[in-house]
């Protein structure tokens, strides 16, 4: 199997199982990160078209990936996968592709993001509050917390965080005599107004989620990828999701709803599919993971 460094891919039997890889088949993962999903679809001898907007992703994918990007089994492209449709139509001519068969969108911000301390992602890590995904992209999370008024910041860190004390916390943020440009600022500021952890979970983990959501639009890149995925997919293909926030979830769970009221296939989850206990203890970062499967209509209207 191919290396990809100590990146454990979630619930990837689970998608493999639902993806059914057949030999030179092309196959999009949306969201390449460091490559476990692909790696697997590679190795049942699939060809996979990849989206990354991280240039370290697709970087760590030319080095890894090297043989087959050079065999032409593996295409990477630097680009959001909103912009799925529009990328596909040049690359598809370009490389003779006559279709795609399936697309597996894995949501979220990978280990090494997570790990980076330049990243500004992970309050476990010291460094500047940036969260981009797409270092092209022009707003930072400092950039953020210094310019969405009071009343806003809260409402940002409830709505997609779901911060229960997100008012007292978008307060301090900004009434702190000096302005919060780092993580362990941040951090600290979020543990001093909590005064202690909630459950298992970092007292500022919601927070982060939230400011890294808003940051890289990510519930709106979702929303307008979804239907373009739909539409690239040949009949009898799959779109699979796996979401760890609940707002990404719920977009997810509507489309598919929709979809399938609208007959263009059915939804093979009726309720969304979760990691093992074994894989959880393995692999903690799972424990939030929503799997959901959408089947296109052999024949679609």
């Amino acid at each position: 199997m191919t290396v990809v460094a100590d990146h454990q891919p979630v619930m990837l039997q689970e998608t493999l199982g639902f993806l059914d890889v057949k030999p030179n088949n092309w196959y999009i993962d949306a969201t390449f990160g460091r490559g476990g999903h692909t790696a697997a679809i590679l190795d049942k001898q699939g060809r996979v078209l990849a989206f990354d907007w991280d240039i370290e992703a697709i970087a760590f994918g030319e080095t890894h990936f090297s043989t087959a990007i050079a065999e032409g089994k593996l295409i990477l492209n630097r680009a959001s996968f909103s912009t799925m449709s529009d990328t596909i139509k040049g690359t598809a001519a370009k490389h003779s592709i006559p279709c795609f068969t399936s697309v597996l969108f894995d949501f979220g911000t990978s280990s090494d993001q997570l790990t980076s301390g330049d990243r500004g992602f992970s309050f476990s890590h010291q460094g500047p509050l940036d969260m981009r995904m797409d270092q092209r992209l022009g707003v930072k999370a400092m950039d953020l917390l210094a310019l969405v008024p009071e009343k806003q910041l809260a409402e940002l860190f409830f709505e997609q965080g779901g911060e229960p004390e997100s008012r007292q916390i978008a307060k301090a943020i900004k009434t702190s005599p000096v302005p919060i440009t780092t993580t362990s600022q941040l951090s600290e500021l979020i543990e001093l107004v909590k005064h202690k952890h909630a459950g298992r979970l970092h007292p500022a983990t919601k927070v982060f989620q939230a400011l890294r959501i808003a940051v890289n639009s990510e519930l709106d890149e979702i929303t307008a990828a979804l239907p373009q995925s739909l539409e690239i997919i040949e009949p009898g293909g799959v779109i699979i999701t796996i979401a760890f926030h609940e707002g990404e979830d719920r977009l997810v769970k509507n489309a598919f709803r929709a979809w399938q009221n609208a007959e263009r296939g059915l939804v093979e989850t009726k309720k969304p599919v979760t990691p093992s206990a074994e894989e959880i203890t393995s692999n903690p970062r799972a424990r939030s993971a929503k799997l959901r499967v959408f089947r296109k209509h052999t024949h679609d209207s």
